[in-house]
């Protein structure tokens, strides 16, 4: 290719070659407007297509690990390209990318000769002429996370094939821009969701894998359709999060067959390394060749010697010998046996021994010392909360949470990926699983009309509820000739006599009426009476001098002050002439709220009002020189200020 010279770059900008009449033509001119030409449609083409998008055909069947691809059209590098059909052996517990590999091979006179000068009688009759680009296209599987021959060519992905089978994406042809942004609204109006189906399953464990089952579905995620034809077998390895214990204990307490069975307190062992018991043993020892000497006791952690007798002669610890160092010491003045005779010797020692019967939940210890700690060191399952997603390629993932002894966190799905189940890994050999579905489902029109109508049935309910309810508030008064007032309103006074007390929050009561003074707005404070005495006095005073003799500091700014005033008010509706209780309501700062007392609904109620009513505002503003201008507003709005008392 050094040969075919083109000096076509898109960073210049070149719109189209200008030829003038005298000058030579160039061979690399012919390869650039030929490049140029190229480059315009494939900019076009990349508008519409992306490089893979089946235009028309090439329909994909998976079976086992058999994968036929029909013949069609496919969109690469700016064209639209004809691809043959062909047959693809994959491996079905894999992922594989299905998809073409392209290839440029450059062709001259001497492979294709019909490439020369085919015009008879001219002087360039059967002469070598321009070479051409040849393209050859051939289907191929790749599975994901390897590389493949460089010789084959550039790889491009068609189809996606997750452990046999055909993952479905958005159909084709399409306008890549317009899949794009349809993405975009669905991604930011709707999140990912599922359309129908995609239920994950536990199915079983085989081969230290566990088995899921996703059934077939359409989802969209991250604004993308992905669709599942049939069911799909997720197998992923148990890799459960190990803890270790170390030296559990248990007391050894025997059965009739001198065995204990032992229940460990975390039920999902992994594995035991160690249990450690105390053994009561006995054994002869042959006394040294002289008195005194200490004599060797064939074990290691020693706890005590029970009994050391020779015959029918018991000798007595810590006074014929004592235990030193794992050995019969007889260095003390007591009786001892001769030197080179036998003796028999009981002890207790702790020794590490193989359990039997070991499950993930307890094992087996024997000849033990009934009463004596067992010690165990295992390392045990911890749970773990695991998450099911999948992407916009739809390929299916496991991100495993962070295991807890006893309370495991649960995982957030990644950004990009619907979450579609949760797993309660428990690790128990007979229990399964728990998947919990937390997938979002599309909801229906026909489901949002069933839920309106569910909800003006609840209303009808409610309200019905509230006749009944109100019903037999006011029926004991009729019965029996018993006059019974619940004190919910003035329903049931005498509406002939005056009634001289108030119902207030279901109770009887004297009316209170009262007068709401604002201390802050008279001329002298209200104070109760008092009579100044002096806390500290300062009879003394010391010499002083001017800190600052000559006056010279800046001007001091303006001060403004504002007093908030508090605006109350009451309200009284009164339907006949029961004595009411006043309500007090309160303005405070920008909010106004509102009590309204009425007898008539049974309730007060509490709202904010429309508008404030006007109030005057006080303020103080100082610090300004003489004739100074001044502009005063108040929430964007010009006030004008009135002198109060001559300030």
């Amino acid at each position: 290719m050094n040969h075919y010279y083109n000096r076509f770059e898109t960073s210049k900008n070149y719109e189209k070659s200008l030829f003038l009449a005298g000058r030579g033509l160039q061979s690399s001119e012919l390869n650039e407007i030929q490049e140029t030409a190229l480059n315009k449609l494939k900019s076009l083409g990349d508008a519409i297509f992306k490089d893979g998008d089946v235009v028309r055909g090439c329909d994909c069947i998976v079976q086992e690990d058999l994968a036929t691809v029909e013949a069609g059209s496919v969109y690469l590098r700016g064209a639209v390209r004809a691809v043959p059909q062909a047959s693809l052996t994959i491996n079905e517990n894999q992922r594989f990318n299905i998809g073409l590999f392209l290839k440029e091979t450059t062709v001259t006179e001497l492979e294709d000769p019909t490439l020369r000068d085919p015009a008879v009688g001219t002087r360039n009759y059967q002469e070598p002429g321009a070479a051409r680009m040849q393209y050859s296209l051939n289907w191929g599987a790749q599975a994901e996370g390897t590389t493949t021959d460089s010789t084959l060519g550039d790889f491009y992905p068609v189809y996606v094939v997750d452990q046999g089978v055909l993952i479905l994406k958005s159909p084709a042809p399409e306008l890549d821009s317009v899949k794009v942004a349809l993405a975009r609204y669905d991604r930011e109006s709707n999140g990912s969701y599922i359309v129908r189906g995609f239920d994950v399953k536990y199915q079983n464990i085989t081969n230290e894998q566990q088995i899921f089952v996703l059934n077939e579905g359409k989802a969209h995620v991250d604004g993308y359709e992905i669709e599942l034809p049939h069911s799909v077998r997720l197998k992923y390895n148990l890799k459960p999060d190990l803890s270790t214990v170390q030296s559990e204990p248990h007391t050894f307490q025997p059965n009739e067959q001198g065995s204990m069975r032992i229940a460990l307190n975390n039920p999902t062992c992994s594995s035991v390394q160690s249990v450690d018991i105390t053994q009561q043993k006995s054994t002869n020892l042959t006394h040294g060749a002289f008195s005194g000497v200490a004599d060797q006791i064939p074990d290691q952690a020693i706890l005590e010697v029970v009994q050391v007798k020779q015959g029918s002669t018991v000798y007595v610890q810590g006074t014929d010998f004592r235990l030193q160092a794992g050995s019969v010491d007889w260095s003390l003045s007591g009786a001892e046996p001769s030197p080179g005779s036998s003796y028999e010797v009981t002890y207790r020692a702790r020794v590490r021994v193989t359990p039997q019967d070991v499950t993930e939940d307890g094992l087996t210890v024997a000849n033990a010392v009934p009463g004596t700690l067992v010690l165990i060191d295992y390392t045990w399952k911890m749970p773990r909360y695991d998450l099911i997603t999948i992407d916009k390629d739809g390929r299916v993932q496991r991100i495993q949470g962070q295991a807890h002894p006893w309370k495991p966190s649960i995982p957030k799905a990644p950004h990009g990926q619907l979450a579609l189940a949760y797993v309660a890994q428990t690790w128990k050999v007979h229990d399964k699983p728990e998947v919990i579905s937390t997938a979002i489902h599309a909801i229906s029109m026909t489901e949002i009309q069933a839920m309106r109508q569910a909800i003006s049935e609840l209303y009808d309910f409610v309200a019905e509820e509230r006749l009944k309810n109100d019903a037999n508030s006011r029926d004991p008064a009729a019965k029996k000739g018993l006059f019974v007032d619940p004190f919910f309103d003035d329903d049931m006074r005498d509406n002939g006599l005056e009634q001289t007390a108030a119902i207030v929050d279901q109770c009887l009561q004297l009316p209170i009426a009262v007068t709401v003074v604002d201390t802050g707005k008279v001329a002298t404070p209200w104070m109760l009476p008092f009579t100044l005495e002096p806390l500290v006095e300062q009879p003394l005073r010391t010499g002083f001098m001017k800190i600052n003799p000559y006056q010279a500091f800046d001007p001091l700014p303006a001060i403004t002050k504002m007093v908030l005033d508090t605006d109350r008010w009451t309200e009284v509706q009164t339907v006949w002439n029961s004595h009411t209780t006043s309500r007090f309501s309160t303005t405070s700062s920008s909010v106004l709220q509102q009590t309204i007392v009425t007898s008539e609904v049974l309730s007060s109620k509490t709202a904010e009002a429309a508008t404030m009513r006007p109030i005057p505002q006080k303020f103080t503003i100082a610090g300004f020189q003489p004739n100074e201008e001044l502009s005063i507003t108040f929430d964007g709005l010009d006030v004008e200020a009135q002198p109060v008392g001559g300030a």
